[in-house]
Formats: C-alpha cells, sequence, structure tokens
C-alpha cells in the first residue's frame, strides 16, 4: 500500500513539474498549455513543441535512465555508493561521444553517436570490473582512476580538435539539456527503454545476488551472467543519456538511496519506481537550473551535484546501518 501511495504521489508530481515546465521559459506564453495542443501555427506553439516539450521529455526519459542505472549499479556491486559516474560509466560514454564528434565521424544527436557512447560506457565498466581487487574500496578507487583519465582524454580530443565549434563539447562534463530536440529524445529512447527492460527482467534475481555469489549460486542463479547483463543494461541506459545531454553527476547516486528509504530494498520495485524518482527529479533540477539565475541558466550537472551532494550525506546517516558487505 505504501508502495502504490507513493508511486501515485511521484507520478502526479511529475505530471505537475512536466505542465510546468512547458509553461516556464524566457518567453511569456499568452495562450494555456492546453489551447496549444496540436498547433504549430504561432510564436507560443513554437516555443512550448519545439523548445520546451523535447527538453521537458528528455528529462523524463534520462531522468528515469539514470535513476535505474543507480540502483543497478548499487545492487550488481553491492557498495552503496556505486554510481554510474564512480564506476567508468558516464566517463566512457562521454569519451565516445567527444571522440565520433570531434574526429567528424558523427554529429550530436546521431544513432551512431549514441551506439558508440554506449560501446566506449560498456567498455569502461567492464575495464573497471577487470581491474577491481575487491569491491569494496578497491572497486570504487579503480572506477575513480578510470574515470579521471577517461575525462582528461576526452578534454585532450577537445583542445586538439580542429572542428569549428568543437570546444563547446565541453558541456558534456557538466550536463545540459540545452540541445535536447524531438529527433535527439526520439533516438535515445529506445536504448533507454531497453536498459530499462533488461533491468526489470533481472530484477528478482538482483535480491538473491544481494546475498552474495556463492548464495545465488546455489538457488540458481549465475553471477557473473547477472553482472554482464546488469552492465549492459546500464551502458544502455548512460551511454545513450550521456550522448544527448553530457554526465549528470549524483542522481544515479541518490535516487537509489531516496527509494529505499521509502518503499524497502526489493529490487524489482526499487528499480521501477526509481525511473520514477530519477525523471522528478531531473525535471525539478533542470526547472531550477532554468530559473534560480534567469536569465542565465546553471549547468544542470553542477546544480545537481550541489543538491546531491549533501543530500546524499543525509541519507547515508540515515541508512548506515543498511547495507552489509557480504564478500
Amino acid at each position: 500500500m505504501r508502495k502504490l501511495a507513493f508511486s501515485i504521489f511521484i507520478t502526479t508530481l511529475l505530471s505537475a513539474l512536466f505542465v510546468i515546465s512547458l509553461r516556464t521559459g524566457i518567453l511569456h506564453l499568452s495562450h494555456s498549455i492546453f489551447s496549444l495542443i496540436g498547433r504549430h501555427d504561432s510564436v507560443d506553439a513554437t516555443t512550448v513543441w519545439d523548445v520546451r516539450f523535447p527538453r521537458a521529455l528528455g528529462a523524463v526519459v534520462i531522468g528515469a535512465g539514470l535513476g535505474v542505472a543507480g540502483g543497478l549499479a548499487q545492487a550488481i556491486f553491492r557498495n552503496p555508493l556505486a554510481e554510474p559516474t564512480l564506476i567508468g560509466l558516464s566517463s566512457g560514454a562521454t569519451l565516445g561521444s567527444v571522440f565520433v564528434i570531434s574526429s567528424g565521424i558523427a554529429g550530436y544527436g546521431s544513432t551512431l553517436n549514441a551506439l558508440v557512447a554506449i560501446v566506449f560506457a560498456l567498455s569502461a565498466a567492464t575495464l573497471v570490473q577487470l581491474l577491481t581487487p575487491n569491491k569494496g574500496n578497491g572497486f570504487l578507487l579503480t572506477g575513480i582512476a578510470v574515470s579521471a583519465v577517461l575525462i582528461a582524454v576526452a578534454g585532450l580530443l577537445i583542445t586538439i580538435s580542429p572542428k569549428p565549434g568543437v570546444q563547446s563539447l565541453a558541456f558534456w562534463n557538466f550536463g545540459s539539456l540545452t540541445l535536447l530536440n524531438n529527433s535527439t529524445v526520439v533516438m535515445i529512447a529506445p536504448f533507454v527503454f531497453s536498459g530499462i527492460l533488461i533491468a526489470a527482467l533481472i530484477s528478482r534475481d538482483l535480491d538473491a545476488y544481494s546475498l552474495g555469489d556463492s548464495t545465488s549460486h546455489f538457488m540458481g542463479i549465475n553471477p557473473k551472467k547477472l553482472r554482464y547483463l546488469a552492465i549492459v543494461a546500464m551502458a544502455l541506459l548512460v551511454g545513450a543519456s550521456v550522448s544527448a545531454v553530457g554526465a549528470i553527476a549524483f542522481l544515479g547516486l541518490l535516487v537509489p538511496h531516496i527509494v529505499r528509504l521509502l518503499i524497502g530494498p526489493s529490487h524489482r520495485g526499487m528499480l521501477l519506481v526509481s525511473a520514477l524518482v530519477g525523471s522528478t527529479l531531473l525535471l525539478l533540477a533542470d526547472l531550477l537550473s532554468r530559473t534560480l539565475a534567469a536569465p542565465r541558466e546553471i549547468p544542470l550537472g553542477l546544480l545537481t551535484s550541489l543538491i546531491g551532494a549533501p543530500a546524499l550525506i543525509i541519507l547515508l546517516k540515515i541508512q548506515r546501518t543498511q547495507w552489509v558487505d557480504h564478500d
């Protein structure tokens, strides 16, 4: 009952924020949002459906993906601090996107850009897993080190690229929904939904996996196969998202903690509700980034870091006895 009540509440809040996002911006609308449905014959209609709508919808899709990816990362590495940014996924995807765009192989918003970002994210997460001596502090330190190297290489590519305008790719390090358009959202959505589908299919096995490799093996679960499927799902979720908006810190880290605190640790419910909470938080963060310093815009990644870091510290203090290392 608590899970259902919370899901209804967060869905209602998400819907309200979506409508507010369509109405919010430098240009004041002279018509209501609902009167503009199906119309493209005015400045108001063009502003809403070609500028604000893809930005709001993109926040919903990407927020859902990052929320689920964070839950998968913490489950598969059995670590409450695991997060796409810390295990190399975001930095790998960033390097992939910067590489194809700076080299002229593909442009921003293309399917090839998203595919390369996904492959690089998958490779980075696999590399972190292979290099990690254990899944405790060694895992975190390895992830941070690999991420730092990949981000440095991406920065080097931006610096030395002769292509005009490539320096603007620096926004990938901070995250922004500014460049989103309808075609880009349509392009990344299948990748994100595929990642969420894989997460839903393996969610029940993750409950047994949380008890340790040996226990899950005796329960008929192949831990290595489960880890591989989870990493593929995370690569789809994070790679597609980063290719479109850059790296957004702390969202994937914070969302699963909020959801577990409110509805419990069962992965099936936690991952699906994390999608709703991730969408809601990213949509709210984007609204704040556009309005707090209007007409200037605060980089989205900086805002999520400023909000997410203190909130995470509080949540970890509340939940410090909940997580146990089973290795």
